[in-house]
């Protein structure tokens, strides 16, 4: 009876799984109504992007409301790559522009694909579709994830196009002919630095773990091949003649932009109630507040809280991984620590930078493929049922949190565990 059960669950249960992701990320998605934190800028410069080419600037009073009466004709600065926002104005052209479900059902969908991508990649690691399963329900329950799927910004749809480029390396460590795969990878990752610069990183480590493993030196000539999806990406920008263009200097205008842009994001250093470090991530002590509305005695907060034990366990899970790696030199704990080195380093490199918790959310997937690897090694099934039933408790405790269902002012207080949550 009991390996009847295992076999239920080994077939169908990332379906459940998946069901699970699809009502976490889609339940009441157009609530609220308005824009949330820095949806103010990725809902308006979607919209604007899909009615004339180019980002326009926006008439001042409406930060936290979107009205397309609002926008202006003047081109605007932007300084993220246009393809996330093309990306979430898909959606707004399906379901409406005045639509929050249409502002936030692209990243949605992007959240949920990340829990079958997360699957399929442990699946190539482990050859178990019992300890895949693992990996897919942590990431189906943790709330960071949750919010960020649920909310117009760039950071989740990162997330999943960097863990589609790993499973794509998966599958390029395993092929005779990887030559397809490392280029399927490379077009991928490009399109990820037109979502945001960061996903250049993971096409940047992920190569060199390629290389190091197989000494295929010549697929380095696949590499330069991530610049068209970037440059197509920019389309509407030259055709429409946006921010910065000049037509007697197309090729310089071009240029002298991407350099305000780093300008921007290298020197970008403003304060902020919810502002974090990069070494504060691991261990969740800033959170960002999303949301917050109060009512009659009710409040509706939206917070992307990580999951305490799954967040606590990677910390754990990386010590372990560490200790692991300097007895044996294996080559997997390196694999596995690819996304922590593409996602998190850059980010204690530019240490000064202002920054927040939620951007933690594009190497999230490693935190908890590192939990699943060390779980595996030491055969620890009795802890893995234990804390992930623990785990799921908080979620269910939380779950009022990540999908700003109104609950009185002194529960939610019971929600902020130390007071830098709040």
């Amino acid at each position: 009876m009991v390996e009847q059960f295992r076999s239920i669950g080994d077939r169908f249960g990332i379906l459940g799984i998946l069901v699970l992701t699809s009502l976490t990320r889609l339940w009441n998605l157009g609530y609220p109504k308005k824009l949330v934190f820095d949806e103010t800028y990725y809902v308006k410069d979607a919209y604007s992007l899909w009615q004339s080419g180019h980002e326009l600037q926006w008439a001042k009073g409406n930060e936290h409301t979107f009205t397309a009466g609002g926008m202006l004709t003047t081109p605007e600065f932007v300084v993220h790559s246009p393809l996330g926002k093309w990306i979430i104005g898909l959606g707004m052209q399906i379901f409406g522009s005045t639509n929050p479900f249409g502002w936030r059902i692209m990243v949605a969908l992007a959240g949920i694909v990340a829990v079958w991508l997360i699957y399929l990649a442990a699946l190539e690691l482990f050859g178990s579709k019992r300890w895949a399963l693992l990996p897919a329900f942590l990431l189906a329950i943790d709330g960071q994830a949750i919010v960020i799927s649920r909310t117009a910004i760039l950071d989740g749809l990162v997330m999943t196009v960097a863990l589609l480029g790993f499973y794509l390396l998966l599958r390029a460590l395993k092929s005779k002919k990887s030559a397809t795969w490392i280029l399927a990878m490379t077009l991928v990752l490009g399109a990820g630095a037109a979502i945001k610069w960061s996903s250049a990183f993971f096409l940047v480590v992920f190569f060199a773990y390629y290389l190091w493993q197989t000494k295929r030196f010549k697929q380095l000539l696949i590499a330069p091949l991530a610049v068209i999806p970037y440059l197509l990406s920019w389309t509407g920008w030259f055709v429409s003649r946006g921010w910065g263009y000049k037509s007697n200097d197309v090729l310089g205008s071009f240029i002298a932009y991407h350099q305000q842009m780093y300008h921007f994001h290298s020197t970008l250093s403003m304060q902020h109630p919810y502002q974090t470090t990069a070494n504060t991530w691991l261990a969740m002590l800033r959170p960002t507040s999303f949301f917050f509305d109060g009512k009659d005695g009710l409040v509706t907060a939206i917070n992307p809280i990580g999951n305490p034990v799954i967040w606590l366990g990677g910390i754990m899970a990386l010590g372990f991984l560490f200790s692991w790696f300097v007895r044996n030199r294996d080559k997997l704990s390196v694999l596995v620590f690819t996304g922590y080195i593409a996602g998190y380093l850059p980010w204690l490199i530019y240490f000064n930078r202002t920054s927040f918790q939620f951007y933690s959310v594009t190497f999230e997937p490693w935190i908890l493929l590192v939990i699943t690897l060390m779980a595996y090694r030491y055969r620890a099934r009795k802890l893995v049922v234990v804390a992930s039933s623990v785990a799921f408790g908080i979620f269910l405790f939380f779950l009022p949190l990540y999908l700003g269902i109104p609950i009185p002012l002194g529960f939610w207080q019971v929600h902020m565990w130390i007071p830098t949550w709040i």
